[in-house]
């Protein structure tokens, strides 16, 4: 289902943005996108209040102060710099910093020509904590990891 409204993007602070989904989108981010051969992966991480109850619920994510959301975009830019959204094999997980290890499950979410990856996970107040998800485009042979730590609040 396509939506039409505000959307909010992640790197710290809350920004409002216009967009298509109420899913904050990865491609937003101030970061530079990380590069696979003819493949960009882009990643946002945030808490899951940024979006709708029904949005939470329509894509079977756990919503509330304690959970958040990771989104991967996979885009293939051999055409142009835009490219075209790609699938992809993603498996992942985050880690404290008592080192307790929580499995990512990535769900696949198509709305008109985008395809983005979406996992919940859960935080404490002021927890920072490192993702390694490794990411394999549609038609590469190789797959990338990506490794980044964020800091959450509830």
């Amino acid at each position: 289902m396509m939506y039409s409204t505000l959307l909010f993007l992640v790197w710290g602070m809350a920004t409002p943005v216009i967009a298509e989904s109420l899913i904050p989108d990865a491609r937003v981010l101030k970061q530079a996108p990380v590069q696979l051969g003819n493949y960009q992966i882009y990643f946002s991480a945030f808490n899951s209040t940024f979006i709708p109850p029904g949005v939470a619920e329509q894509y079977n994510l756990r919503r509330g102060g304690r959970y958040g959301i990771v989104n991967i975009a996979i885009r293939d830019v051999t055409a142009d710099d835009l490219g075209a959204a790609v699938t992809g094999e993603l498996s992942g997980h985050t880690k404290n910093l008592l080192t307790q290890q929580t499995r990512l499950k990535f769900s696949e979410v198509k709305e008109g020509s985008a395809i983005y990856y979406l996992a919940d996970f859960k935080f404490s107040d002021e927890e920072l904590l490192k993702f390694a998800i490794d990411v394999k485009p549609q038609g590469s042979s190789r797959s990338k990891s990506l490794r980044f730590e964020q800091t959450f609040y509830q």
